[in-house]
């Protein structure tokens, strides 16, 4: 690369993508940049000579009839061959782009370009290390670059120019300590990428600058200057705005004034300054539109003046970053003095930055672990939090993220070379002074200790209140993998003496006795291996019964007395196996710290041996720990056993696990006592009127809790139809065939009729497989994008893609029945295949029923029923998400209008939506109506 290159940045349309399979460019669009300035542009459509297919033509718009009007890319191979020589070849994906063009150019005569090639993916992966999405179209609305039309080569083309000049202005701005770094690494990357970092280093040496000011270099990293929000001194007692006019006052010109927000704000101020009232839970049902964040944000910021913290609760570490981004920013626009707020999250979320440090010196061979490097460096000049979180890493799985995931405070010593900057410290420090605690139901349940205390009793939110329990019952679900703790065993044993690379043996050799105390850890890890496995034999013994079976996974339920019993007799057993993991940390402690104390300094590679050897020891360890929980008479008999075998005759694949039945008791014991009585609040957390479902969940008196259920402010009746087929084959009918062509033909039907942006739920995995299959065999398929989960990608990838989509389909279970939003044209049309009714097929479900009939309850009335209304509301309220929606929700189960249990499901619905019943044909002439009216 020169100061003076000229970059080609490329973009093509093809009808497929593969060249050999005869797949063909129609259309190439190129924008020349030089000095960070685009100076020309080409473009031009191509005929293939040969069919554009119908998918390729609604993705590009590029027609049949208007390709048959260009010319060939024989004709047009001369100036797309001296257009492009002498420059750098730029594109979105380049190993995609650059090659079709060479193929085709060798196709009709001419060799391959002799150029170098840059990559535009590859680049914003590093240098827009926290981007959601790193799509040319996404990228383009990040960095409010002007793309009217994606895939279209020549649109695509100049959108790529911009972003490819803002990377490489965002290149030249890093500072040397990270560019020299990242050429360190001599990454692997598309083409000559990578050869973008060293320009940029000669450049920023040529032409040196000061650091900026925000930034510091710490132990050979770059990092963001962090800084303790300043207090305000003598700051007076604010007055909260009780009118309407006081709030319209406050509101000015930020923000509309919503009768139901505002009524919310009054109930929660009023509740907390109410001295009879305050020590009573308060619940609020708070439907989509209310402005529920900013309705209980307000009243507590007015609440918490007086040196009181608020603690809020949400369901998942992105709802507490949204709380944070939006919630608290939109609040300290209104408020005469702004608030502090924390996201705190457990601590594998957070970079240790010595351990980052000290892998960067280690040569990578994984492509992937040289991108998280180079990504991490460059975030680490942006992050004041160290939340791994804002990479959008989609695992903490990988070993990469094990190797550089914090370990907590108390890992820390005061020596330590990034003591000071550690991001958890700083967060503490953050803690201390903040007004709002963010964070999450899994956190809170696991720190309630040092969240709140029975002395300052701060207030408490819970956020998405109906998944507190069910996430509580869902981290408590913990198993003892025997095939995953001696494999840790194994893996142990060979990094003593392993061939390739370092091993602890010759690590060690000039200890002292380093042989002998290598012996007794090889024996320990042998002894605990051999435990593990008499263990498990003891299982099978006891719980597996002895008959010929499949290959499919079985589950043998085991009684609370059974288990006690296991244990009592077995306890010489579990406690070798305690010793024996207990000795190979204390073997391991001993050599490590000999080790430390004697070297003056501990090379990088020969402390990754190390760091690795106790990380697969931590494996053990939790093993260890979860013995020692279940051995404890107190947990369980508030849990329910059982063994798990993938092959009858595989003793290797047994797991015992354990779970908590249900939560009654269990809050008012581990949560209640440590805060002020707490706010409940969330989109749907009642079943019904009258149901007491959701204050026996989540462990509530009804009679002294106060609750309100707030109206939707959205005029439904107008916006929306809720249609119920009479004609429908009920999962009481053979679920099989007949079901799968029943849906298919059903949402065939729909779907013509009304082809909207449909999303279409199920209960079942299989289900969605079935009939995802089936509707390709129909003519959908050839118009509409169908994607359907565990077929296409992952969740957030699918809703990516029909977020984006024109009339597409996506057919969803679990999660897709709530926490998604797509407002407008993004959803018209809602299929519902089925009541979602839980199976009772499931060990921890057959208990709590069992548990139910015992104490004289109903469990379908009691559970089943209410949680399958709460959900079908969750389902239907993805419908109407904004005073601009409309659309159509269809039910395909008649038991709604012909089981009495129905009845009491239609009552869960809202009022202003009442059901349309009839068969597919009536159904679909509803849709037809209904969205004429549009």
């Amino acid at each position: 690369m020169k100061p003076n290159t000229t970059y080609a940045v490329v973009d093509i349309e093809t009808t497929g993508t593969s060249v050999k399979d005869g797949d063909r460019i129609i259309q190439i669009g190129c924008a020349f940049v030089k000095n960070n300035k685009i100076i020309n542009t080409f473009a031009t459509d191509v005929n293939p000579l040969t069919t554009v297919p119908p998918v390729i033509e609604n993705l590009t718009g590029i027609s049949n009839a208007r390709v048959r009007k260009a010319p060939p890319f024989d004709d047009l191979a001369g100036t797309v061959y001296s257009l492009l020589q002498g420059t750098v070849f730029v594109a979105h994906n380049v190993n995609f782009d650059l090659p079709f063009i060479n193929a085709e150019l060798q196709r009709v005569g001419y060799p391959e370009l002799p150029i170098q090639a840059v990559d535009t993916v590859s680049l914003s992966q590093i240098l827009l290390p926290t981007a959601p999405s790193f799509r040319l179209r996404d990228l383009s609305g990040l960095l409010n670059i002007d793309h009217n039309h994606p895939h279209a080569a020549d649109s695509d083309a100049i959108a790529t120019a911009h972003l490819f000049i803002f990377l490489q202005q965002r290149l030249a701005h890093l500072p040397l300590i990270t560019l020299q770094q990242m050429v360190q690494l001599a990454p692997e990357l598309p083409r000559e990428t990578a050869e973008l970092f060293a320009f940029a280093l000669q450049q920023g040496k040529k032409h040196p600058t000061q650091l900026p000011k925000d930034l510091m270099i710490c132990n050979g990293l770059a990092l963001r200057k962090k800084s303790l929000p300043q207090r305000a001194e003598g700051r007076k007692a604010l007055r909260y705005p009780l009118t309407k006019k006081q709030k319209a006052h406050l509101f000015g010109d930020d923000l509309t004034y919503r009768p139901q927000q505002a009524r919310m704000m009054n109930q929660i101020y009023r509740h907390y300054t109410n001295t009879a009232s305050r020590e009573e839970p308060l619940m609020i049902e708070a439907p989509t539109g209310t402005g529920k964040t900013l309705g209980y944000l307000l009243p507590l910021a007015y609440l918490a003046q007086a040196d009181h913290q608020v603690v809020i609760s949400t369901a998942t570490t992105v709802l507490q970053t949204q709380l944070l981004d939006q919630g608290i920013q939109l609040l300290n626009t209104l408020l005469p003095e702004p608030v502090t707020a924390v996201v705190i999250k457990g601590n594998q979320h957070y970079i240790d930055l010595e351990r980052f440090a000290r892998g960067l010196a280690l040569h990578e061979h994984s492509k992937q672990t040289q991108l998280l490097k180079l990504r991490v460096l460059v975030w680490l000049t942006t992050t004041t939090t160290g939340d791994l979180d804002e990479l959008h890493l989609t695992t903490y799985q990988a070993p990469y993220f094990r190797e550089i995931a914090h370990h907590g405070v108390a890992t820390l010593k005061a020596d330590d070379p990034f003591f000071k900057e550690d991001f958890l410290r700083f967060r503490d420090q953050l803690t201390a002074q903040a007004t709002f605690l963010i964070t999450n139901h899994a956190y809170l349940m696991q720190h309630v200790a040092q969240l709140g205390s029975r002395q300052q009793r701060p207030l408490l939110v819970i956020d998405e209140a109906q998944h507190l329990p069910e996430g509580v019952i869902r981290e408590s679900r913990q198993t003892f993998d025997f095939n995953f703790y001696m494999a840790a065993c194994h893996s142990l044993v060979s990094r003593i003496d392993q061939e390739h690379g370092l091993n602890l043996r010759a690590l060690f050799a000039e200890q002292p006795q380093a042989d002998y105390r290598l012996q007794l850890l090889d024996n320990s890890l042998n002894d605990t291996d051999l435990h593990l496995q008499q263990f498990q034999a003891a299982i099978a013994r006891t719980f597996v019964p002895k008959q010929k079976g499949g290959n499919q996974p079985v589950e043998y339920a085991i009684t609370t007395e059974n288990i006690t019993t296991f244990f009592a007799e077995h306890n010489t057993l579990i406690k070798q196996l305690q010793t024996a993991i207990e000795n190979c940390f204390l073997q391991f402690q001993q050599l490590n710290e000999q080790y430390q104390h004697d070297q003056t300094q501990v090379l990088p590679a020969e402390q990754h041996v190390l760091d690795d050897f106790y990380n697969r020891l931590q494996d053990l360890c939790q093993g260890y720990d979860l013995l020692r929980t279940w051995l404890m008479p107190a947990t369980r008999q508030q849990r329910v056993f059982w063994v798990s075998l993938n092959q009858w005759h595989d003793r290797g694949s047994l797991t015992i696990s354990g779970s908590l039945i249900d939560t009654r008791g269990y809050f008012k014991a581990q949560l209640y006592p440590y805060f002020t009585a707490p706010l409940f609040t969330g989109a749907t957390l009642f079943a019904t009127g009258k149901s007491q479902y959701v204050y026996a969940q989540l462990d509530l008196d009804q009679k002294t809790t106060e609750h309100h259920q707030l109206s939707t402010p959205f005029d439904l009746e107008t916006q929306s139809r809720l249609l119920v087929a009479t004609d429908a084959t009920g999962p009481e009918q053979p679920s099989g065939k007949q079901r799968v062509a029943y849906l298919t033909q059903a949402i065939r039907a729909i779907v013509n009729a009304a082809p909207k942006q449909t999303l279409i739920l199920f209960n079942s995995l299989n289900m969605i497989e079935a009939v995802f299959y089936s509707l390709h065999q129909t003519d959908i398929a050839s118009d509409r994008e169908i994607l359907a989960q565990g077929v296409n990608g992952s969740r957030e990838k699918l809703l990516r893609r029909f977020m984006q989509g024109d009339k597409a389909i996506l057919l969803g279970a679990a999660s897709f029945w709530e926490g998604i939003d797509l407002p407008q044209d993004q959803l018209e049309l809602l299929i519902i295949t089925q009541l979602p009714f839980e199976s009772p097929d499931q060990t921890t479900t057959k208990a709590r029923y069992q548990q139910m009939r015992q104490a004289q309850l109903n469990p379908f009335y009691n559970e089943a029923l209410p949680k399958a209304a709460l959900k079908l509301r969750q389902g239907i309220g993805r419908l109407i998400r904004t005073d601009q929606d409309r659309g159509a929700a269809v039910i395909l189960d008649d038991r709604l209008m012909t089981k009495r249990y129905g009845q009491t499901i239609l009552k869960a619905l809202p009022k202003t939506m009442p059901p349309f019943s009839g068969n597919i044909a009536e159904i679909t002439q509803e849709l037809q109506s209904f969205f004429k009216t549009d």
